[in-house]
């Protein structure tokens, strides 16, 4: 008795044979070319990952601290300059004229006269009070 999904193979020829054989190796010698291609763009994309956005990075971290050295070196003047100026007006009383005319505060005929700061006096501590106790 045989049963109905049972099939008795049919002895085929060699010819046959080698066709089923390769027909069967392209397949999966397609399975695997395709499983290589993805293997590949997943190898791809976890390189891209962990070597190409760390160096993006890193340009980015290196263009930022080159602006902020600009600003340093910006302000370094400034402060030079402002240096100057302090002294300028402290000690060269032609200055402290030229920037009173500048701002208006003389007129053209008149002299500016500066007259030198007296040092801050601190004033005495008092003898300390003690509450009357009654």
């Amino acid at each position: 008795m045989q049963f109905p999904w049972f099939r008795r193979r049919k002895h085929l020829s060699l010819e046959e044979r080698e066709n089923r054989r390769t027909t069967r190796s392209d397949g999966i010698r397609g399975i695997l070319f395709v499983s290589g291609m993805v293997f590949l763009c997943f190898v791809a994309f976890v390189g891209l990952t962990l070597v190409l956005l760390p160096m993006l990075d890193l340009r980015t971290l290196e263009r930022e601290r080159d602006r902020k050295m600009q600003e340093l070196e910006e302000a370094r003047k400034e402060e030079k300059r402002s240096g100057q100026i302090c002294n300028a007006l402290e000690s060269d009383p032609e200055f402290n004229e030229v920037i009173a005319r500048d701002k208006g505060l003389a007129k053209p005929d008149e002299k500016v006269i500066r007259f030198p700061q007296q040092p801050a006096q601190t004033p005495t501590p008092a003898a300390p009070t003690t509450p009357r106790r009654d």
